[in-house]
Order: C-alpha cells, then sequence, then structure tokens
C-alpha cells in the first residue's frame, strides 16, 4: 500500500504547480500584450500618469554607480553570492546552493529619448537586464575575476551578477510625473517674510504707508502695504531664472507593472510570450499528472 504522506506531498506539489503555472502564464501573457498595445511616449511631451518610455540610459550627474561583485561601472546591477552546502560523490553532482548574500542598486539613474531625459526611479521595479556574470570561488566575496575557477577541489561559493550599463537601450513602463519649477512656488511665504522685514522699521513703515498721517498703520494701510509686498515679491520673482522642469519615472503605486528592460519592445515581448508559452506548458503537464495521481488513488 503506498504511504498516504506520498500522497498527500505529490497533491500539494501539483497542485502548486498547477496553480503556479497558470497565474504566470496569464501574468506574463497580458505583460506581453500590454507592452504590445501601449503607445510608446517621449519624454518631452508625454502625460502625466503610467506610461511607456524608450531611450538610452545616462549616469546622473556626479552620481557614479559600480557593480559591487565586479567593480564594473554601470547604471544599474543587481547581485546574488550563494554557498555550496552539499558535494559531488560517485560522480554525480548532489550539490545545492543556499543564498547568503544579495542586493540590487536603488540608485536613481536617467533615461534620454533624444526628445529630454528624466530620471528613473528604480526602487520597486521589475528589471530585465541583457548581461549576465556567473562565477565560482572559495571565499564569501569574490576575489577571482569572473572566469576563473579555483585551482583545487570544488568552488565553495557561486557569484552571480547583472548589470546595466550606460549608454544602453532601455524600455520602461512606470508612472511618470512632472515637477515643474516655478518662480512663485514660496511666494506666500517670501511675502510674509518681506512685511516682517518693515514691521522692524515702524518709522518706515508708517512713512510709506500712513495715508492719513495719525503717525499709525491702519487696518486699510496694512491692506495696501501688503499688496505693496506682493507687487514687490512678484518682480523679484520674475527677474529670477525659473528652475527647468524635472520629469521623474517612478512606480506606479499599484498593481500596474513597474518595468525597466535591457531590451526593445518587439524583443520584450517575445521574451513574455515565450515564458508565457513555458508556464502554460508547465500547466498543462502539471494538471495531466495531478489526474493521473487522482484517478490512482479514487479510480
Amino acid at each position: 500500500m503506498a504511504d498516504p504522506s506520498d500522497f498527500w506531498f505529490w497533491l500539494l506539489t501539483l497542485g502548486v504547480a498547477v496553480a503556479g503555472g497558470a497565474w504566470f502564464a496569464f501574468r506574463w501573457l497580458h505583460i506581453a500584450r500590454l507592452l504590445e498595445d501601449t503607445p510608446t511616449s517621449r519624454v518631452r511631451s508625454a502625460a502625466q500618469g503610467y506610461v511607456e518610455l524608450a531611450g538610452r540610459g545616462k549616469s546622473l550627474a556626479g552620481a557614479p554607480n559600480t557593480a559591487p561583485l565586479t567593480q564594473r561601472p554601470c547604471i544599474w546591477w543587481r547581485f546574488r553570492i550563494q554557498r555550496r552546502t552539499g558535494s559531488a560523490s560517485r560522480g554525480r553532482q548532489s550539490a545545492k546552493w543556499q543564498t547568503v548574500q544579495s542586493g540590487r542598486s536603488e540608485q536613481p539613474f536617467l533615461l534620454d529619448d533624444g526628445t529630454g531625459e528624466c530620471i528613473v526611479q528604480p526602487s520597486g521595479a521589475e528589471v530585465l537586464t541583457a548581461e549576465t556574470t556567473t562565477w565560482y570561488g572559495d571565499t564569501p566575496w569574490p576575489t577571482q575575476a569572473p572566469g576563473q575557477r579555483p585551482l583545487f577541489g570544488e568552488p565553495e561559493y557561486r557569484y552571480y551578477e547583472e548589470r546595466i550599463y550606460e549608454h544602453e537601450q532601455l524600455h520602461v513602463l512606470g508612472q511618470f510625473r512632472t515637477h515643474s519649477g516655478t518662480a512663485h512656488a514660496d511666494r506666500d511665504a517670501d511675502v510674509s517674510a518681506l512685511l516682517a522685514d518693515w514691521k522692524q522699521d515702524q518709522a518706515g513703515l508708517a512713512e510709506r504707508f500712513d495715508a492719513d498721517g495719525d503717525g499709525k498703520v491702519s487696518l486699510e494701510e496694512w491692506e495696501r502695504a501688503r499688496e505693496e509686498a506682493r507687487r514687490t515679491v512678484t518682480e523679484r520673482h520674475l527677474e529670477q531664472p525659473v528652475p527647468a522642469a524635472v520629469h521623474v519615472v517612478v512606480h506606479p503605486g499599484t498593481r500596474q507593472l513597474f518595468l525597466i528592460a535591457a531590451y526593445p519592445e518587439k524583443e520584450l515581448a517575445r521574451r513574455y510570450r515565450r515564458r508565457a508559452l513555458l508556464a502554460f506548458a508547465g500547466f498543462g503537464v502539471a494538471t495531466y499528472a495531478l489526474g493521473w495521481l487522482l484517478q490512482g488513488v479514487f479510480g
């Protein structure tokens, strides 16, 4: 008689495989269709909200970024260090790898599409890179360059690093916001500060705004002083250069996809369709195996 624990193990495993295969298949197919159906916007004319952008990545001025394992300059990176927990025996690999350290870049970078630049805040994004490096060593942090292996024995550590380089072509789906510079942003605060400064010289204030000559500034005269302060502040602001607008792409803050990919749109959509096809295949195999399992138990 079969062990009942085996039945429940395989029932749970296959149930998770069926549910996971269906979920990933529909998700990746949805992303592929989203990429194909969403028009690519230009930074200069993009509407506020959820957009699709394409351009070349650039580092922010004065903010270089370096991949931690290879020390290669880039604009984004992700790494993982794994340690061997098994060993090879009788010519068969039984090694298992456990992640002991990992991380990813959260440093902003620029996207330039030729019409303008926007800052990309990568926090929370699903990122696909075109370059990945995997190599091995015997230390918790790599001391050998990629491509080199320990001279003796099996390596204890595996290093895995992904990078996006400056000037790579990028595709971004996310929330687009423009922070417009304006000379009037602090107008009320500047008016209050100017009036406070005038109050320090009561004699001068009365000389300028005491129309009836009673030596005091009445409420009506004080309102005239406020109007004069507003006019003065407005003139000062008009003389100052208006700060340039700053465009930013961030996580939508909803269930909408935030994607950064180092692939052109058509190739990116094909990659997600291939993923969806594999997930559907896995779903079909797991469904068949689950049906066979139940048929064998319940006849």
